[in-house]
């Protein structure tokens, strides 16, 4: 899976990436074309049970380009030899294209990847509310996350309403660090609080080194940004947000701190020279091959940092504000929802909790995302260990957080990509930084 669709990280998504759970990239009309707001129930009945002696088939449409999806499938398959389970893998342009057409056509999928674009299928009861499902599985304690894919019936607000799938595989970020340039430094790793982090960037600077190899041509100083939202806003205002409440800000003395400490290193030098004309993939790719001390990004650049940095890879979560506390992050998930048309419901549902199976755990790892149950990940050694270590702290800590661009707005992704640039180019303060968000937030969500 590539790192970034349009302006963000697209495993950011698939995290939500997005490829993240309830985000929208483009603008949607309340009714998907050809959908009738009186058309059948979406709501799920409670039952679970999938009949063993009856053939069904069910069709999953994705956009997974990596082993997790096809993985699932076979394994499912596997376990419910009566169920024959079809993959409609579509490329993720493509898919984002065409989603909407294909889950209003009579022979929509009965699984499919929830991506960007999705909400409007809401209001139009294209989506099954699974939330009978959810409580026979008891979904609440298997799956981090689950409110990302929680929404209201207009589709819009986030976070309240009806449950609408579950994230398999699971993103979230944190910082890496190259070992033998800490060392040599003698820098101590990892910090206990935001401030250590900063005095550890200083101490790098002066070496002569990047200290945070970052780049923001398609908006990639979002992952620090994040990190550092996580890290200042409490846990309620950062989600009413960006899961759309009708009045939330984010003009707000945490937000305004966020903003501050990432202009101030990058007005001190500690970030990548000239990052606006850098793309996110670059800076992944200069940190991978030796370049700078620190990256902030997510579990989907593990890869590449460890192929290109091997034993000299290392990784630590964001750490918090004050020594001690819990850790917060931003992350998200590839979510599968069921089609409201589906004629085999209880069989769907089945699928998606086999995502949370411990069976289905080495599979989600192996393809690079954190299993929901994080304690049946197969032991890993090296930076992968690290991230794995790090992913079970932040489920411990119940501390995963929604990207902000991903549903406080369609048009989100893009204001946050702009305004990041202007931040970090002096254009704007950082009050008119979070001014612009603010107006772009409340456009969407005016009554």
């Amino acid at each position: 899976m590539s790192p970034s669709p349009s302006s963000l990280s697209r495993r950011t998504f698939l995290t939500a990436t997005g490829a993240l759970g309830a985000a929208a990239l483009t603008a949607c009309s309340d009714l998907t074309p050809g959908a009738s707001s009186s058309g059948a129930s979406s709501a799920a009945p409670a039952s679970t049970a999938v009949p063993a002696d009856k053939k069904i088939t069910l069709l999953v449409a994705d956009a997974d380009d990596t082993t997790m999806t096809p993985g699932l499938v076979a394994a499912f398959r596997a376990k419910h030899p009566n169920i024959t389970v079809k993959r409609q893998y579509t490329g993720w342009d493509d898919y984002l294209k065409s989603i909407n057409t294909t889950m209003s056509a009579d022979g929509a999928p009965d699984i499919a990847q929830f991506t960007p674009g999705m909400q409007n299928l809401v209001p139009g009861r294209l989506l099954l509310k699974v939330d009978g499902y959810g409580k026979q599985y008891g979904w609440a304690e298997k799956f981090p996350g689950l409110d990302q894919i929680t929404l209201t019936p207009d589709g819009k607000t986030v976070g309240a309403g009806d449950l609408y799938g579950v994230g398999a595989g699971l993103s979230f970020e944190g910082v890496y660090y190259n070992k033998a340039k800490a060392e040599k430094l003698g820098l101590t790793v990892p910090p206990a609080t935001v401030d250590e982090l900063e005095a550890l960037f200083a101490k790098a600077k002066a070496a002569g080194e990047t200290a945070l190899v970052a780049g923001n041509l398609d908006g990639g100083l979002n992952h620090p940004f994040n990190v550092l939202l996580s890290a200042y806003l409490t846990p309620k205002d950062r989600e009413a947000w960006a899961f759309g409440h009708q009045g939330a800000t984010i003009v707000l003395p945490g937000a305004r701190t966020a903003a501050e400490t990432l202009k101030r290193w990058v007005d001190k030098g500690y970030v990548t020279p000239k990052v606006n004309g850098v793309s996110d993939n670059d800076a992944t790719a200069a940190f991978a091959k030796g370049g700078g001390v620190f990256r902030i990004s997510g579990n989907w650049a593990a890869a590449a940092v460890s192929k290109g940095l091997g034993e000299r890879a290392g990784y630590f979560n964001m750490p918090p504000v004050t020594a001690g506390g819990k850790l917060r992050t931003t992350g998200a998930g590839v979510y599968y929802c069921v089609s409201s048309k589906s004629s085999n419901a209880a069989a769907a549902a089945a699928f998606l909790d086999f995502a949370a199976d411990a069976q289905a755990a080495p599979i989600t790892a192996k393809a690079g995302f954190m299993a929901p149950d994080a304690g049946a990940m197969p032991s890993q050694s090296g930076l992968i260990g690290d991230v794995q270590t790090g992913w079970q702290t932040i489920v411990k800590d119940a501390g995963l957080q929604p990207f902000i661009q991903n549903s406080s707005s369609p048009t989100m992704g893009d204001t946050l990509t702009t305004q990041l640039q202007l931040l970090v180019g002096g254009k704007v303060t950082t009050d008119k930084f979070l001014a612009g968000l603010q107006a772009d937030f409340e456009n969407y969500h005016k009554k």
